[in-house]
Order: structure tokens, then C-alpha cells, then sequence
């Protein structure tokens, strides 16, 4: 499959420092990991989402296709109310995502006390979440035949749920069969951000 990265021209698509010193939607800091997108037009509005100042148009980006063989990526297999928590709730996505760049075969077995107060926290109506239920089966972290992870990892968009982002494991002994394309200038239409007239 072809994913898309969007970043700014200054660095390498390869490049996971502002996600290691920042954090992200799927990691926390500390964890590197490279955020891709399935179309470039989702990875736009991933940038977009982010703009502090909506008069200021972002210059100076590019975007690079990757070539993933479909046997590195781990699936999101997750359905349900379960899914929307996982989406809506930042503690949760982020757990999710540390918990997979690290290889855990298994993530909330059971909730904790404190994943139990994550849930609790998601801004979906409060009858959702008290009948929100946590099958064994449907929460596990994908991993290769071979018993190692992934170095990709789909998951729903924030922006778009029924479209997906993907993870990047840049750490990860596969990394090197992905196939980072030469990246390509992209410019933001003024119009994404400007007022109309």
C-alpha cells in the first residue's frame, strides 16, 4: 500500500524529533514515532487542525509517498464503543500507541484504576460510557507471524474516523522495506484557511 507523510520542508519525512520532544495523538513524549496518513488530502487536514493562528497560511512543506508491504502493518481491529474511547480520548490513544511502539502483546485486559478514570474522562454522553464493555478478544495489540511487532500500525483519524492515519515504528529492525519516495513540495491553498469574501 501507498501511505502519505506531510512535514515541513526542513526536515526528513524520517525525521520523528517533534514527535519524541512533543508528543502526538499516538504517543507520548519521549516515543518517536513518524504519523502518515492514506491520502495526502487527510494528511492537509491533519496540519490544518493544528493551526494556532488561522490568518497564517503553513509554507514550506512537502510530502513523501511510502511504500508499505501490506504484511507490515498491524490492522486497527478494534469496533465499537470501545473504538470511539480509544479516538475521543487522548490518555487512551496515547497508551494505545506507547503500548505498541514497545511490542506489548496485550493492552487492557482489564482496566485499571486509573484507565478506568481515562474512560470516564471521554467526551461522549455519559449512558455510552457506563455501558462501555471491554472484551479480551477485541483488545489486543497486533503483532507479525514472527512474534515481533509491526513497524506500521493503522488508526482511525481524529478528524475522519472512517479514514486512517498510520504509525511509524522509525526504530523498528523492518523499518529499512518501507520505501520512502523522493519528497515533493506541496503548498497550502490560501483558501483552506482564509475567511471568505
Amino acid at each position: 500500500m501507498t501511505i502519505v507523510r506531510l512535514c515541513r520542508s526542513r526536515y526528513s519525512p524520517k525525521d520523528a524529533m517533534g514527535a519524541k520532544l512533543f508528543g502526538g495523538r499516538w504517543n507520548s513524549r519521549g516515543n518517536p514515532v513518524l504519523y502518515a496518513s492514506s491520502t495526502l488530502a487527510l494528511s492537509c487536514l491533519a496540519v490544518l487542525v493544528h493551526l494556532r493562528d488561522p490568518s497564517l497560511v503553513p509554507f514550506y512543506y512537502v510530502f513523501c509517498e511510502i511504500e508499505v508491504p501490506d504484511a507490515l502493518v498491524a490492522p486497527w481491529n478494534v469496533t465499537g464503543e470501545v473504538a470511539l474511547a480509544r479516538i475521543e480520548s487522548e490518555v487512551l490513544s496515547r497508551e494505545w500507541g506507547d503500548a505498541w511502539l514497545k511490542g506489548l502483546q496485550g493492552l487492557l485486559m482489564t482496566p485499571t484504576p486509573h484507565q478506568a478514570r481515562s474512560i470516564r474522562s471521554v467526551k461522549i454522553p455519559a449512558r455510552s460510557i457506563r455501558s462501555i464493555k471491554i472484551p479480551s478478544s477485541s483488545i489486543k495489540i497486533p503483532v507479525s507471524p514472527e512474534g515481533g511487532r509491526l513497524p506500521v500500525h493503522a488508526v482511525p483519524s481524529v478528524i475522519i474516523p472512517r479514514e486512517m492515519n498510520y504509525l511509524i515504528n522509525p526504530a523498528h529492525q523492518r523499518f529499512d522495506e518501507l520505501t520512502w519516495r523522493e519528497p515533493q513540495p506541496f503548498r497550502f491553498d490560501p483558501r483552506l484557511i482564509s475567511p471568505a469574501k
